[in-house]
Protein backbone atom coordinates (compact mmCIF):
# COMPACT_ATOMS: atom_id res chain seq x y z
CA UNK A 1 0.00 0.00 0.00
CA UNK A 2 2.83 2.39 0.85
CA UNK A 3 4.46 2.01 -2.58
CA UNK A 4 1.11 2.78 -4.24
CA UNK A 5 0.70 6.01 -2.27
CA UNK A 6 4.32 6.99 -2.90
CA UNK A 7 4.12 6.35 -6.63
CA UNK A 8 0.73 8.05 -7.12
CA UNK A 9 1.00 10.88 -4.59
CA UNK A 10 0.73 13.68 -7.17
CA UNK A 11 -2.26 12.04 -8.82
CA UNK A 12 -4.00 11.55 -5.47
CA UNK A 13 -3.26 15.15 -4.43
CA UNK A 14 -4.53 16.44 -7.78
CA UNK A 15 -7.75 14.46 -7.45
CA UNK A 16 -8.31 15.82 -3.95
CA UNK A 17 -7.62 19.41 -5.06
CA UNK A 18 -9.96 19.09 -8.04
CA UNK A 19 -12.64 17.48 -5.87
CA UNK A 20 -12.35 20.36 -3.41
CA UNK A 21 -12.59 22.87 -6.26
CA UNK A 22 -15.72 21.11 -7.51
CA UNK A 23 -17.30 21.19 -4.05
CA UNK A 24 -16.60 24.91 -3.56
CA UNK A 25 -17.70 25.69 -7.12
CA UNK A 26 -20.92 23.68 -6.73
CA UNK A 27 -21.83 25.71 -3.66
CA UNK A 28 -21.37 28.91 -5.66
CA UNK A 29 -23.73 27.67 -8.38
CA UNK A 30 -23.78 28.31 -12.10
CA UNK A 31 -20.68 27.55 -14.13
CA UNK A 32 -18.40 28.03 -11.12
CA UNK A 33 -17.75 24.31 -10.55
CA UNK A 34 -16.37 23.48 -14.03
CA UNK A 35 -14.43 26.75 -14.09
CA UNK A 36 -12.91 26.00 -10.66
CA UNK A 37 -11.94 22.46 -11.68
CA UNK A 38 -10.41 23.71 -14.95
CA UNK A 39 -8.48 26.40 -13.09
CA UNK A 40 -7.09 23.97 -10.52
CA UNK A 41 -6.26 21.47 -13.26
CA UNK A 42 -4.34 24.08 -15.26
CA UNK A 43 -2.49 25.24 -12.15
CA UNK A 44 -1.49 21.68 -11.26
CA UNK A 45 -0.35 21.03 -14.83
CA UNK A 46 1.78 24.18 -14.71
CA UNK A 47 3.36 23.12 -11.41
CA UNK A 48 4.10 19.64 -12.75
CA UNK A 49 5.62 21.10 -15.93
CA UNK A 50 7.78 23.50 -13.94
CA UNK A 51 9.03 20.81 -11.55
CA UNK A 52 9.77 18.22 -14.23
CA UNK A 53 11.06 20.55 -16.93
CA UNK A 54 14.77 20.87 -17.57
CA UNK A 55 17.77 19.28 -16.01
CA UNK A 56 18.60 19.20 -12.33
CA UNK A 57 21.18 21.63 -10.98
CA UNK A 58 22.73 18.80 -8.97
CA UNK A 59 23.93 15.49 -10.34
CA UNK A 60 24.57 13.51 -7.17
CA UNK A 61 23.49 13.20 -3.57
CA UNK A 62 26.79 14.76 -2.46
CA UNK A 63 26.15 17.82 -4.67
CA UNK A 64 22.72 18.20 -3.09
CA UNK A 65 24.25 18.10 0.42
CA UNK A 66 26.82 20.74 -0.55
CA UNK A 67 24.12 23.04 -1.97
CA UNK A 68 22.00 22.65 1.16
CA UNK A 69 25.05 23.19 3.38
CA UNK A 70 25.74 26.52 1.64
CA UNK A 71 22.19 27.60 2.33
CA UNK A 72 21.21 27.56 -1.34
CA UNK A 73 17.56 26.80 -2.07
CA UNK A 74 17.48 23.24 -3.37
CA UNK A 75 14.48 21.41 -4.73
CA UNK A 76 14.85 17.64 -4.74
CA UNK A 77 12.58 15.73 -7.07
CA UNK A 78 13.16 12.06 -6.35
CA UNK A 79 11.59 9.60 -8.74
CA UNK A 80 11.50 5.90 -8.08
CA UNK A 81 10.29 3.43 -10.67
CA UNK A 82 10.26 0.45 -8.36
Amino acid sequence: MRWFLNRNSFLISAAMAMGGAWAFGARAGGPAAPIAVAGVGLALAAVQRKLRGGASSVSSWGDAHRQIGRGAPTLLFIYSDT
